[in-house]
């Protein structure tokens, strides 16, 4: 991919939106047929966060949203657009996006909802809201993605419950006067069923046909399959963006990856021959946050005063379908955290 050759975009805050609820993994063992040390050990993850009965995905996503805005010094009318990021809303319609723009006074036309994205949202919505800001008089984009996957992931399936949380991240980028700002970009699709929900249209369908098998209501996962596209494809694209931004891997201050779960995220950086010190690393607490997970690891970058002023920064995902991509910024400012 090439350099990013456009009027240049940069992180001005990142906010989390999490749950009240903390789930450990010995209450996950209370009714799946496993052990807390064999969660950890596999994956890496102690806990995650779960919506309660009087939470909802909208609370999360406008409690981050509104945090990013006044952590970035603004209002909500100085946002010009809105791209938000869920697969697993609470309706399909009407849109989230233009639920978090109703609760929190937000005026803009320009708001963008992509559902189909999963854990590579963060990367995309990013890249759409960057290509928004071009329009001239626009200066403030506000990246919101959220994802209920508690409640998408079958609560007796131990092969995808345990690595699933719930939470929302948000992240205000501005216009940026060059050389700083987003460098470079690399976006990249292989069809695959490896990962999969199945949406309610069918699944009504198929309650309506007689002798339908119904498919499974819940997220279903591939987990060799996962690890092998994910170990193949993260590292690739992270090169390719470090590459087409012209700067060294050891010049990279601060990486946010995808926690899909904590073993991954090492096996990925180990083979990319990076130091994993330089991971912001949120998978331990907070699970598999789907859409959200990118940013849950920029917000642990920066509230470690790991984005500062100057930073070299990386952001790479991949999520269902499969779809992967990353970013690569120069940061000109310090970015603003909730900490």
């Amino acid at each position: 991919m090439p350099r990013w050759q456009l009027t240049p975009v940069s992180p001005l805050s990142v906010s989390l939106g999490l749950p009240r609820r903390v789930v450990s993994n010995a209450e996950l063992c209370e009714t799946l047929n496993t052990s807390p040390a064999w969660i950890e050990r596999k994956t890496g993850i102690r806990e995650r966060r779960y919506l309660s009965g009087d939470e909802s995905i909208e609370d999360l996503a406008v409690e981050s949203a509104d945090k990013a805005i006044r952590q970035a010094g603004l209002t909500p009318r100085d946002i010009d657009v809105l791209v938000v990021a869920c697969s697993t809303p609470d309706w399909i319609m009407p849109s989230l996006g233009v639920i978090v723009a109703d609760r929190l006074g937000i005026e803009t036309p320009r708001i963008v909802d992509i559902t189909q994205h999963a854990c590579s949202s963060f990367v995309y919505a990013t890249y759409i809201a960057a290509g928004l800001l071009q329009e001239p008089d626009l200066s403030n984009a506000l990246v919101v993605c959220a994802e209920a996957a508690s409640r998408g992931t079958d609560p007796a399936d131990r092969r995808v419950r345990v690595f699933f949380g719930d939470a929302s991240g948000a992240a205000v980028f501005t216009k940026t006067p060059g050389p700083h700002g987003m460098l470079s970009y690399d976006l990249g699709n292989a069809y695959s069923p490896g990962v999969a929900l199945a949406g309610p249209a069918l699944l009504n369908h198929q309650r309506a046909t007689p002798g339908g098998a119904m498919d499974s209501p819940y997220l279903t996962m591939d987990g060799p399959l996962v690890w092998q596209e994910a170990g193949t494809r993260v590292p690739k694209s992270i090169n390719a963006v470090l590459d087409a931004a012209g700067v060294e891997l050891d010049d990279v201050d601060g990486i946010a990856i995808h926690q899909a779960n904590i073993r991954l995220v090492e096996h990925i950086i180990e083979s990319m021959g990076a130091d994993l010190g330089k991971v912001g690393i949120s998978g331990d607490v907070l699970g598999n946050t789907g859409a959200a997970s990118p940013l849950t690891s920029l917000w642990r970058l920066a509230a470690d005063g790991r984005a500062r002023a100057g930073d070299t920064i990386v952001i790479g995902a991949i999520g269902a379908g499969f779809l992967w991509g990353s970013l690569c910024f120069r940061l000109p400012f310090d970015i603003s955290v909730d900490a």
